[in-house]
């Protein structure tokens, strides 16, 4: 069960990632920022992740406890990335964002595998890291056609805030992970 609720949180996270690659780039032509400095941002992710992912392991030791804390702040820095971008047009919002859904991605996303891991043993391992890898890429998959739905159907500022609320609220799921045994 632990297995299967990390891996809806992987789609989740994925499905709300991709927005940033779709359909955020939309959201910006239509408040005239322009081509090059939607760009700009996937240049500023980058740059951060060389920066900061270095130091991230001191922040955090390898142990169940603080891998689950990393899940919990990467989704927090997830959730707060679309809530900066609701009803703006201010370009150092959108950096914001994109420096807010990094900070989720180095967090969570370097997390849920090594938890995937404490799950499994030398029999299943790869299944069960492949199950996480399923999951990613099923959210990948999903998140234009769900995102293009939903900015649709509601609007950019609805939809992202849907999401602020949905990283929100896998929060308290991830706290009742336990490990059936100590590994």
């Amino acid at each position: 069960m632990s297995i299967l609720l990390i891996c809806v949180v992987m789609i989740i996270i994925w499905i709300c990632y991709e927005q940033w690659n779709s359909n955020v780039s939309v959201l910006m032509i239509a408040k005239h920022i322009s081509v090059p400095k939607y760009s700009l941002l996937f240049t500023i992710s980058t740059i951060e992740v060389v920066l900061v992912q270095p130091f991230m392991n001191r922040f955090f030791k390898p142990s169940f406890k603080s891998e689950k804390m990393r899940v919990v702040f990467g989704l927090l820095s997830f959730a707060f990335s679309y809530l900066a971008i609701i009803n703006t047009g201010s370009y150092w919002r959108y950096v914001l964002g994109i420096t807010l859904v990094t900070f989720g991605e180095m967090l969570a996303l370097i997390a849920i595998p090594a938890i995937l891991n404490r799950f499994a043993d030398d029999q299943n391992r790869g299944t069960i890291q492949s199950l996480g890898s399923f999951a990613g890429s099923m959210g990948r998959a999903l998140g234009p056609l769900f995102g293009g739905y939903f900015i649709t159907t509601f609007n950019y500022n609805w939809t992202f805030f849907g999401m602020f609320i949905m990283h929100l609220l896998l929060i308290l799921p991830i706290f009742t992970l336990k490990l059936g045994k100590a590994k």
